[in-house]
């Protein structure tokens, strides 16, 4: 993996990635959706074409070399967040400042015996997951 500086409207920007063929895939961006959307059929999964200029910049900060047309939309997808940036920080009234990182709460937290849940883990937190694991395990022990 090669992985840039983050990206200031969230995620940890556009990345390489050698996948188990050996071919070369970069991505993802970010679009955040509208955050009014409740029903998933709502959610365009379309690759917009717009968005290829601002795709190949973002490679090319580090392959800047890459020539126009050399990269093929393969697949959209939703990244679940925890927080939409629209929500804000603190209005005085809610602190949303918790939201920012990933949770995971067992019955001490949630009070509900046998239920554990893991919200909002992305990348760096995924490849801890041996060690998250093993956090969870001792939740349920």
């Amino acid at each position: 993996l090669i992985y840039p500086l983050p990206d200031p409207k969230g995620g940890l920007g556009v990345h390489a990635t050698i996948d188990l063929t050996g071919s070369t895939r970069f991505g993802p961006d970010v679009e955040w959706l509208d955050k009014d959307i409740i029903d998933p059929e709502d959610i365009d999964m379309d690759v917009d074409p717009n968005r290829s200029e601002s795709f190949y910049a973002a490679v090319r900060k580090y392959w800047p070399d890459l020539q126009d047309g050399n990269l093929v939309p393969d697949y959209s997808g939703v990244r679940p967040k925890r927080m939409h940036p629209e929500m804000g920080g603190n209005d005085g009234y809610h602190d949303m400042a918790h939201l920012k990182d990933f949770l995971i709460a067992g019955p001490e937290q949630h009070g509900v015996r046998g239920l554990t849940y893991l919200l909002g883990i992305e990348s760096p937190g995924l490849t801890s997951s041996l060690a998250i694991g093993n956090y969870v395990a001792q939740i349920i022990e």
